[in-house]
């Protein structure tokens, strides 16, 4: 005897899975063996060992996994503004109008987007119908019970002349007697009329049971959907997340250009009122302060852009920015493609979706062939007539068993029944094509992964470098002996520097987050309730 679980509903089927189908129902182990044989000979044939770039944790540069440099913290209060410096006023993009906002971390960010993203509560909704249909099919199984209940009243009359009935007619031999019927008839009554009817299939052959199994399979594909939708949810959070970080770190990086520009525009001026420059050193000075401050500018506006879309995506209103935290840390990634790609086909729900796919496709074959087969129904009917007056009343209780049974329908069965073989086969394609998809979005992540994080390695000696430059050709200027050219190079080469270990950090931080969802390890409302599980 099969059985479907433990509920009401389950326990109803195991008794009727013998009566209508037979025998049992055997898992479909053959559909994940052929999915999971459609990614592991990628390991085998186009991934050898030697190919997998992973340095290992001794060949990290030191610092890689210690708290962040000091260009990622927070600039210095004191530090003069460029409008201010400039003696103008200030302008709607000027840095010191820093959003307003209680600052979040990353898991307090993503857990905000599950309560309050609108995209979310639409997918649950999934669920709650896939259930709904999962209990119209399991309604099937049992009798429909049907009541009717008539109230209403009549009028018969007769009348006419009387019929004579005489002797002696020898066409019709009737006893011989003289008289007259009279003729007239006139009745008025009420009646009331109730019926209750009973009709229970009792056996289709595996129709009712191929839907059924239909729709837990189609719960259970809206359940992993969802899950997919919170980890979209949360992914789109992390990288907007780190967007934000990165557009106030670049804006920190410009602000310190401009803190520069506008130390080397008024060294400039000190040292050609000395007679020490010409007057082309404080006019390269003042181009070069004004390209840091529209940079500057720039670098506000992308923030500001980056606070609306992490608001977008947590399901806040623009007008509503909050506060982040920078990460105490770059943390590691010491996994290899191997492990990456055996972790997505444990974890990815599209791998699991595919997999239902293709059982549902092979129910909708049993229900297609379940047509030609005949339905055992048993049908009881109960009928009162009661009359007001005359007073009567009339009961009838009928109750049967029939075999239905459409012999010919034009061809219409066999057409389905080729239909639901070809949704199979488009099943198993579209679950193969999955797959594939699988396996190249983990590596394209972990590519993206491994070249961001070989970026930071060589991003942060050229910032040191940058720095050590700038400050000798900054002492050579304030003796007159640096050319307007070096000073502009080694300033444009320091913010160059700055600016590119940064986006190199911050790709590295939004390419784990991509990776992970690639291997489908994004947080979900159950992982995010065991990270944080409620106190008390």
């Amino acid at each position: 005897m099969a059985c479907f679980g433990a509920d009401r509903r389950c326990r109803v089927l195991c008794i009727l899975v013998p009566l209508l189908t037979g025998g049992c129902i055997r898992p479909r182990a053959d559909v994940r063996s052929s999915l999971e044989a459609r990614v592991f000979p990628v390991l085998d044939q186009t991934i050898p060992a030697d190919a997998i770039v992973r340095p290992a944790v001794a060949d990290r540069p030191e610092g890689l996994d210690q708290t962040l440099p000091p260009a990622l913290e927070a600039a210095p209060t004191a530090a003069p503004r460029p409008n201010e410096a400039a003696g103008s006023a200030p302008t709607a993009t000027d840095a010191s109008e820093e959003p307003a906002g209680q600052p979040l971390t990353l898991p307090e960010a993503i857990g905000l987007a599950f309560r309050l993203q609108p995209r979310l509560r639409a997918q649950l909704e999934s669920i709650a119908q896939a259930r709904g249909r999962g209990g119209v099919a399991f309604s099937m199984f049992l009798p429909t019970v049907a009541g009717n209940y008539d109230v209403g009243g009549f009028t018969l009359g007769v009348g006419g002349e009387p019929i004579g009935v005489g002797g002696g007619t020898q066409n019709f031999n009737f006893i011989p007697f003289t008289g007259a019927v009279p003729v007239g008839l006139n009745i008025k009554s009420g009646y009331e009329l109730a019926e209750l009817k009973v009709q229970w299939l009792l056996l289709d052959f595996g129709r009712r049971l191929g839907r059924y199994e239909q729709a837990k399979l189609a719960v259970d594909v809206a359940q992993l959907q969802t899950d997919r939708a919170f980890q979209t949810v949360s992914n789109e959070v992390s990288v907007a997340y780190y967007g934000v970080l990165r557009a106030k770190a670049l804006r920190r990086t410009f602000e310190d250009a401009a803190r520069r520009a506008e130390m080397q525009l008024a060294d400039a001026r000190k040292l050609l009122g000395e007679g020490v420059v010409e007057r082309e050193t404080v006019l390269r000075a003042e181009v070069l302060r004004a390209e840091t401050r529209q940079q500057l500018h720039a670098a506000v506006e992308s923030e500001y852009v980056a606070l609306a879309e992490l608001d977008l995506v947590i399901g806040l209103k623009c007008n509503q920015p909050v506060g982040v935290v920078e990460p105490p840390a770059i943390p590691s990634f010491d996994r290899s493609l191997a492990d990456c790609l055996q972790t997505a086909v444990r974890e990815r729900r599209e791998f699991h979706v595919a997999r239902r796919a293709v059982e549902i496709a092979r129910e909708g074959t049993r229900v297609a062939r379940a047509d030609f087969a005949p339905k055992v129904i048993a049908d009881g009917t109960l009928l009162n007539f009661q009359q007001s007056s005359p007073t009567g009343y009339a009961d009838l209780a009928v109750g049967f068993i029939r075999l239905d049974w459409t012999l010919f329908e034009g061809g219409r069965r066999i057409a389905e029944a080729r239909v639901a073989d070809s949704r199979v086969r488009e099943a198993m394609a579209q679950a193969e094509s999955i797959v594939d998809n699988i396996a190249f979005q983990v590596n394209e992540a972990y590519r993206r992964m491994v070249t961001a994080r070989l970026g930071i390695e060589d991003a942060r000696p050229a910032v040191e470098q940058a720095r050590e430059n700038f400050r000798l050709v900054r002492s050579r200027s304030l003796e007159g002996d640096a050319t307007p050219t070096e000073i502009t190079d080694a300033q444009a080469s320091l913010t160059r520097a700055e600016q590119s270990y940064l986006n190199a950090v911050y790709n590295y931080l939004s390419a784990i987050a991509r990776l992970e969802y690639a291997m489908g390890d994004g947080r979900t409302p159950a992982t995010a309730a065991h990270e944080h599980p409620p106190s008390g």
